[in-house]
C-alpha cells in the first residue's frame, strides 16, 4: 500500500518544530548572525515586491500574528515582547542609514494598511493594547533609557511632523489642543474615564508610525 503523502500543513509544521529546536541550541553569537541574515534575505525579498504582493504578505502576517498572540499564555506574551525588543534593537543597531529609512517607511506602509483593514472593535482592541505596553515599558525604565526614548520620540516626531501633508498639520493640531483643553478642565489629580480613553487614543495617535518603535 502506498505511503501516504504529508500535507503541505504537516510539512510546515515539521519544519517549524526542527527550526524551533535548532534555535534552541544555538549560541548568542549564532543567534545573532541567523538573525541578522535573515533580515538582509527578508530585506531582498521585499525590495522585490509588487505592491499586490507587499499587500498579501502584510495581510498574511497580520492573520498569523494575530492567531499566534490569541493563544498566547501572559508569561508566553512577555517573553516574545522581550525577545522581539531585543531582535529589533541588534538588527537597528546594525542598520544603514539608508536601511533606516527603508525599514521606517515600510513599517509605516504596512501599519497604515493594517489599521486601514480593520473594524472599529479591532482598533479599539489595538488601542488599549498599545497604551498598556507603552505604559509597560517606560515603567521599567531606567533614568538612561527615559532620556534616551525621549530623544528618539522627539526625532520620530519631527520625521514625522515634516512628512505631514497640510490636512494631517491641522488634524494634529486640532488634537493637541483638544488634549491641551482636557487638561485645563480637569481638576488636579482627577483623572475621568473619558480622559483616559482620550490619552489612549493620544498614545496611538503618537506612535502611528510604529516603525519608530519597538513592540
Amino acid at each position: 500500500m502506498p505511503r501516504k503523502r504529508k500535507s503541505n500543513l504537516s510539512r510546515s509544521s515539521t519544519r517549524a518544530r526542527t527550526a524551533k529546536v535548532a534555535r534552541s541550541r544555538e549560541s548568542e553569537e549564532q543567534t545573532q548572525t541567523r538573525q541578522m541574515l535573515d533580515s538582509q534575505r527578508h530585506a531582498t525579498q521585499r525590495a522585490s515586491e509588487t505592491l499586490e504582493q507587499s499587500q498579501a504578505r502584510q495581510a498574511l502576517d497580520a492573520e498569523r500574528h494575530s492567531s499566534q498572540r490569541a493563544s498566547d499564555t501572559f508569561t508566553q506574551t512577555e517573553t516574545r515582547r522581550a525577545l522581539d525588543a531585543e531582535r529589533h534593537a541588534f538588527q537597528r543597531a546594525s542598520e544603514t542609514y539608508t536601511q533606516t529609512q527603508a525599514r521606517q517607511t515600510l513599517d509605516a506602509e504596512r501599519h497604515a494598511f493594517q489599521r486601514a483593514s480593520e473594524t472599529f472593535t479591532q482598533t479599539q482592541a489595538r488601542q488599549t493594547l498599545d497604551a498598556e505596553r507603552h505604559a509597560s515599558q517606560r515603567a521599567a525604565d531606567t533614568v538612561e533609557q527615559t532620556q534616551t526614548r525621549r530623544v528618539l520620540d522627539a526625532e520620530r516626531h519631527g520625521q514625522l511632523i515634516a512628512a505631514e501633508t497640510d490636512e494631517d498639520s491641522q488634524k494634529r493640531r486640532l488634537l493637541n489642543a483638544e488634549r491641551q483643553a482636557e487638561r485645563r478642565r480637569r481638576p488636579r489629580g482627577q483623572t475621568s474615564h473619558q480622559s483616559k480613553e482620550f490619552r489612549t487614543m493620544l498614545v496611538v495617535l503618537g506612535s502611528e508610525c510604529d516603525a519608530f518603535t519597538v513592540y
